[in-house]
């Protein structure tokens, strides 16, 4: 079997997944095309400012033409709904093909541990977007959904979701509002669940070929942190970033454009992400979308 890792970046190591939808819209564009194309994914990971994903068995231009499009449908989404222009991703993507089966190994406990290496959970399985929590339950995050015991509002929701996936349609920022409007927090997080279950486009099949059972394919993932060498990564300690997000969503800042933000919010929000996390500040910089020479020159008096 021949494997190539992808990962892709934020521009200048910029944030990209601010909110949930951010998440949403770019996991089900990826779903629709991966099931388009007839892609064999063994492993994925959604950071907040980079992704990995493991493809079995795919030619380059295939592989190139699938970013092409997962970048145009989600940065054009993106773009629309921040009222923002231009890139978002660093070009080019990194790529690295693997043949030797211990190295596919090593890549695959890589990619699935990348937030237990950022210290944003203790172990792969506890992570939403490595889908790993979803082998076996429906309902990992939220309470078990039961159709007919759902008010009609939710049940209309979930009919959304269902017609867009058996159309092959992705859902858009407008889609996932009409979905989650009015809902209880409990149903949000049932709803997510769902659409992850939905769209969910992991090869747990080929993950257990690979390494016998799942359970042992999960003592291996909670052994080894893996190894990557091929591509340059963004190390270091990522917990900062869900703590930015939670005091930036309290105080008003939910699902910004960083780049539109003003002096005066820029510096408040600056503020009070010191006051509460502290960040380092080259993440700081990273959450705040400025370009690393901008940030120099601006450091004295903004930072």
């Amino acid at each position: 079997m021949k494997a190539t890792h992808v990962y892709s970046k934020g521009k200048y190591g910029w944030g990209i997944f601010y909110c949930l939808e951010d998440c949403l819209v770019f996991y089900t564009i990826f779903s629709v095309l991966v099931r388009e194309m007839s892609l064999t994914v063994l492993a994925f990971c959604l950071m907040f400012n980079h992704i990995h994903a493991l493809f079995a068995n795919i030619g380059r231009k295939t592989l190139t033409r699938f970013q092409m499009r997962l970048f145009h449908l989600f940065v054009r989404d993106y773009n629309e709904e921040y009222r923002r222009e231009g890139g978002l991703f660093h070009r080019p993507f990194g790529r690295s093909t693997i043949v030797a089966m211990k190295k596919i190994i090593s890549c695959i406990a890589y990619i699935f541990n990348n937030p237990v290496a950022g210290n944003m959970c203790s172990k792969a399985v506890e992570s939403r977007w490595t889908l790993l929590a979803y082998h076996g339950s429906a309902h990992p995050f939220s309470a078990r959904l039961v159709k007919r015991n759902c008010r009609f509002r939710m049940r209309n929701a979930l009919k959304e979701i269902d017609s867009c996936f058996n159309h092959g349609k992705y859902l858009n920022y407008k889609i996932l509002k009409r979905v989650f409007r009015d809902l209880t927090v409990e149903e949000k997080k049932q709803v997510t669940d769902y659409i992850i279950v939905k769209y969910n486009f992991l090869d747990e099949g080929g993950l257990e070929r690979v390494f016998g059972t799942w359970d042992k394919f999960l003592v291996v993932i909670d052994a080894t942190a893996g190894a990557e060498h091929d591509l340059e990564d963004e190390c270091g300690d990522h917990s900062c970033y869900p703590k930015m997000l939670n005091v930036a969503n309290r105080n008003g800042y939910r699902g910004m454009n960083p780049e539109a933000l003003g002096a005066n919010a820029r510096n408040r929000l600056v503020r009070l992400l010191r006051s509460s996390v502290n960040p380092p500040r080259e993440q700081l910089r990273k959450f705040l979308h400025l370009d690393p020479a901008l940030g120099r020159r601006r450091k004295k008096r903004d930072l």
